[in-house]
């Protein structure tokens, strides 16, 4: 690269021409090209004022220091050049990537130009600069050499990454359910090598459809490091162009491209995660090499079904659930040892629980069976333990074999939120706050940008009466994420447990145009209300509230909810046993829930956490 500026001192060349005339029969991304001139300017020890090398954007690269051509007719120069050989993967030899995908393997050749009576070829003559400038271009060589040919050796280790859903090459075709499945299969691989933390899918979902910033991405999920990746499918085939870029300083310490049928797809992703590993320089145990090694399917089709799943069950709605479910069942009917499919089942199947669609009885034991399916088939995954514990947590209240659940996940993928986020749960029922705020701090951490996680860290404020805190604490994940729905809500339940009613009401509109009849919304809306004097709005809120029953199901805890805080103990007692006889998700926080303060002296209170096995 040098030679090639030197020689063309004061002219511009194009991106195109220096790939061409450096790389002329390799597919290489152009971030190696300002990779190889950050490293140049650095090399050539670049100051402020002191420039060799100038950007011109848009346009190119210009060699703007002074350069005196020297004419020797008795030097003989022996060089040594870099012949880049072009890397072919053949679809029936996909498994044997070579080791840097953007295609270089150097093998150096020397050869003897001749002396004197020959006189030096252009371009040596050209190469020949002032003083420690041919000392330089020898030291560059080398460095470039050592470093292109190889995936970038770190001097500090990374240890967090951050998979962003994959870009569509093609504005007019795109595949929503490949560019986001691609980024989730690397990110479940990945995940299995404990030496980094991966940011789950959930947390990038906000960039599906963007082409964020990558300085902003490293700083909003606070990783070192981001994956990046453009998909292209034709027919039967998919290219890929992919880069792992330091997030810090924005170089890539990777790149490579990947054109196969899509039936390969196995390899590709296999390839992919083998070179990520590489490149951040980590020395796996064995254990690590043959989970990443791991295909949780054979069969494509199955596999597509799943990543389609896995597109629906990501949008979080009602709707969207059952179509999840519908593609998660379809996968596991195409290949019955499918783990990871029933795994996402089990999930798919509690979140509908948890959104009160339908009765808990109609969910959650469906959840558990294909929890249950998962580990049976495969006992190493994180999601199926936690999807079982969160069943054990909620649906059974069984909290011995849901610490245990959690724990185990853990063990298994340090780096996966849910597991901490529901461990925290777990800590928060049985009364241990400060493990449950250390619990929900490590998902934080592994999760910067879920909003549902900072609510969590809010509600414990919440839980302890710090009402101003938790306030705080719900607007700053309204700041990550203004439009989740649930917040308006728990700001609105905290104002009115603060006495401050008409926000409260404020917020509770707010929410109820957001989603309308919400049964948790009424409930405290109702209360604050009939506390603010309102009577017939709350009795009309109350009245609201009770029709739903006859139109879909309503959990019977919020029924309970809504009671007490209108002073009604006889009918709160009513619906939070009746809670307790449907294994009401939300019952759980029975002895942590303010509003329910006025039963705490209450016999047929206190005799309810005895069966529940909850001190208050």
């Amino acid at each position: 690269m040098l030679l090639f500026l030197v020689e063309s001192e004061g002219r511009v060349l194009s991106k195109d021409e220096l790939m061409h005339q450096l790389w002329p029969d390799s597919f290489v991304e152009e971030a190696n090209l300002s990779h190889n001139i950050y490293k140049l300017r650095e090399a050539l020890g670049e100051r402020e004022g002191e420039k060799y090398i100038e950007t011109l954007p848009r346009r190119g690269y210009r060699f703007v220091a002074h350069v005196t051509r020297i004419r020797d007719e008795r030097l003989d120069l022996i060089v040594e050049e870099s012949a880049a050989t072009r890397v072919i993967i053949d679809d029936d030899q996909y498994a044997h990537p070579a080791p840097n995908a953007d295609a270089t393997r150097r093998e150096p050749a020397t050869r003897s130009l001749p002396g004197a009576t020959h006189g030096i070829t252009k371009r040596i003559r050209f190469a020949v600069l002032v003083g420690g400038l041919v000392l330089l271009l020898g030291l560059g060589y080398v460095w470039l050499r050592r470093n292109i040919s190889q995936p970038a050796t770190l001097v500090l280790p990374l240890r967090s990454i951050a998979v962003l859903p994959f870009e569509a090459l093609s504005a007019e075709s795109p595949d929503e359910a490949l560019e986001l499945g691609m980024a989730d299969a690397l990110i479940t691989k990945l995940s299995n090598v404990k030496q980094i933390a991966v940011r789950p899918t959930s947390a990038v979902l906000k960039y599906i459809g963007r082409k964020p910033d990558v300085f902003a991405v490293g700083r909003e999920q606070a990783v070192d490091a981001v994956i990046e990746g453009k998909v292209q499918k034709a027919g039967g085939r998919v290219r890929l162009t992919v880069q792992l870029i330091k997030a810090t300083d924005g170089i890539p310490l990777w790149a490579g491209e990947f054109d196969a049928k899509l039936t390969d797809v196995f390899a590709v992703q296999d390839s992919i995660s083998e070179q990520v590993v590489r490149a951040l320089v980590l020395k796996l145990t064995t254990d690590e090499k043959l989970q990443l090694a791991k295909h949780y399917t054979d069969n494509i089709e199955a596999y597509q079904l799943y990543q389609i799943g896995r597109g629906h069950w990501a949008k979080f709605s009602d709707v969207e659930l059952r179509k999840s479910i519908e593609y998660y069942n379809r996968a596991v009917a195409l290949d019955p040892n499918y783990a990871l499919a029933y795994a996402g089942l089990s999930y798919a199947y509690s979140v509908q629980g948890a959104f009160e669609a339908l009765p808990p009885s109609d969910t959650l034991p469906k959840a558990k069976q294909a929890a249950e399916r998962a580990l049976k088939l495969d006992d190493t995954l994180a999601e199926a333990h936690t999807a079982l514990g969160g069943v054990e947590l909620f649906y059974e209240r069984d909290w011995p074999r849901a610490r245990a659940q959690f724990e185990r996940a853990i063990e298994l993928d340090p780096s996966f939120p849910d597991s901490h986020q529901l461990y925290g749960y777990y800590w928060e029922v049985v009364g241990q706050p400060d493990k449950a705020e250390e619990a929900l701090k490590d998902a934080q951490k592994l999760g910067p940008l879920m909003p549902i996680i900072s609510m969590d860290l809010a509600n414990l404020d919440y839980y302890e009466r710090r009402y101003d805190e938790a306030i705080n604490l719900y607007r700053k994940a309204q700041e990550i994420d203004p439009d989740f729905i649930p917040l308006p809500f728990f700001i609105g339940q905290t104002y009115e447990r603060k006495g401050a009613y008409s926000e409260a009401i404020s917020e509770c509109e707010t929410a109820l145009a957001l989603r309308k009849d919400d049964p948790s919304v009424l409930s405290t809306l109702a209360y604050a209300y009939a506390q603010d004097g309102r009577g017939d709005e709350a009795s009309a809120t109350l009245k609201k509230l009770t029709s739903l029953l006859k139109q879909r199901y309503v959990s019977p805890f919020l029924m309970g909810l809504a009671f007490a805080g209108l002073g009604d103990n006889d009918q709160a007692m009513i619906w939070l046993n009746k809670a307790y006889n449907e294994h009401d998700p939300q019952l759980i926080w029975v002895a942590l829930e303010p509003q329910l303060e006025g039963l705490h002296d209450d016999p047929r209170f206190k005799d309810l956490l005895r069966r529940m096995d909850i001190k208050s």
